[in-house]
């Protein structure tokens, strides 16, 4: 009897039902973010005894670069524009292992945000050169603008007791249309994800230096509006340094320079820079003299 009277209440509540359903199409017209130059990473900055390991701290200041928003490449069905910028202050710490010629350097550093890098390279009396991959975590903001479209359907009940789950058994009574314009802003984590090469010569206790590299951008957190999808494929940004810097001691240099953003967007900008290194140089261990070996004379 009980099961009975469940199965006629539902029905009832079925053929009373009064069901909404809205959908939601976003039409994005332009996405505005920004771009700025990749983190810095190079060689030692002069030339470095094998075996050895140092220590680097390096501290750079830029002036910001000279640009306007700049169009980038379509993406998916809407307009890029990009605000190049970048923050006053960079700065890193480095451990550099050199061998028999090759070396290893591990940079970490922030940015903005941080960012690490791995170097590798040869050093020579002369000369040094490599390359180098790198991550940049950042959160950027991404400026969204659209036309939102909605739909609602209202449908009445049935009979049928599938139309409290399945609307296509309940009987649609009307649609309202609506739209509505998107302005507003995300902020998504990402990564820059990038390589590049770099050389330096050493003259005296000059160094001339350069560096270029390239990152593209991968969004790792999904926006809050579900209909918001940005797609994959952005633009590549390359950075372009290049510095003259003087050794005053093995421990200290500055460097002085130019930093150069371009890629697959309008126009190309430039920024000057100003640099200040201190590096430690860890003693290297002396061999353990063997038993029965003769005193040097």
């Amino acid at each position: 009897m009980l099961r009975f009277l469940c199965l006629a209440l539902a029905l009832l509540l079925a053929s009373c039902a009064s069901l909404v359903e809205t959908k939601r199409q976003l039409d994005i017209d332009s996405v505005e973010t920004r771009a700025t130059p990749s983190p810095e990473f190079r060689g030692a900055g002069m030339y470095v005894d094998n075996s050895s390991i140092v220590l680097e701290g390096h501290v750079t200041y830029r002036n910001e670069l000279d640009a306007e928003p700049a169009k980038g490449k379509k993406q998916e069905d809407y307009s890029l524009v990009y605000n190049l910028g970048n923050t006053p202050i960079e700065g890193a710490f480095s451990v550099l292992f050199k061998g028999e010629g090759p070396f290893l350097k591990i940079t970490t550093g922030a940015d903005y945000f941080p960012f690490v890098g791995l170097i590798f390279g040869v050093n020579t009396k002369r000369f040094e050169a490599g390359g180098f991959i790198f991550d940049h975590f950042w959160d950027r903001t991404y400026r969204i603008k659209g036309t939102m479209y909605e739909e609602t359907f209202h449908y009445s009940g049935s009979s049928r007791i599938e139309c409290m789950w399945d609307n296509s058994y309940c009987k649609l009574d009307s649609v309202e249309k609506s739209k509505r314009d998107v302005d507003y802003e995300e902020f998504l984590m990402t990564h820059h994800y990038g390589l590049g090469l770099f050389a330096s010569v050493f003259i005296g206790d000059f160094v001339l230096e350069y560096s270029g590299s390239f990152y593209t951008v991968s969004i790792t957190e999904e926006p809050e509006v579900e209909e918001v999808k940005l797609g994959d494929d952005w633009p590549l940004v390359t950075t372009q340094r290049i510095s003259f810097g003087y050794n005053f001691t093995p421990n200290y240099s500055v460097r002085f320079g130019g930093i150069h953003v371009a890629g697959d967007f309008d126009g190309s900008y430039w920024a000057l820079s100003a640099d200040f290194t201190y590096r430690f140089f860890i003693p290297k261990r002396k061999k353990a003299r063997r038993a029965g070996d003769a005193e040097a004379p």
